[in-house]
């Protein structure tokens, strides 16, 4: 979801998770006519029961074009293990393209990270 007003996209990934599925993702943010690359963005992974990426995949995504402008402030919530861990390679990999991304483990943690209130 993106919300224009608040200068944010919403993303919420559950289920068994893939590559291709990632990379969709963002496309699709990229390509959505609400969208604006300076947006701040929170990733929600909590509800992800298995991910089917390998860490040459995520070497590989996090070397790719990120739709977001470098300044864009970006918060991954990843509360399980693997995901945070996942998170933290794709941080470490796209660090250069990517200096505003913050990897949290509460969806709490990530909206106050944003300045968002908690719901």
């Amino acid at each position: 979801m993106i919300d224009r007003d608040a200068a944010i996209v919403y993303s919420t990934l559950w289920g068994e998770i893939t590559t291709p599925e990632l990379r969709s993702h963002a496309t699709a943010i990229r390509e959505h006519p609400d969208f604006d690359p300076t947006f701040s963005e929170l990733i929600d992974f909590s509800a992800i029961t298995a991910l089917q990426v390998s860490s040459a995949d995520v070497q590989s995504l996090a070397m790719q074009e990120s739709p977001f402008h470098p300044s864009a402030r970006r918060v991954l919530v990843a509360p399980e293990d693997l995901t945070y861990g996942m998170a933290r390679m794709f941080q470490s990999f796209g660090g250069e393209s990517r200096p505003n991304l913050v990897i949290v483990r509460t969806l709490a943690e990530g909206r106050r990270r944003l300045g968002l209130k908690d719901t």
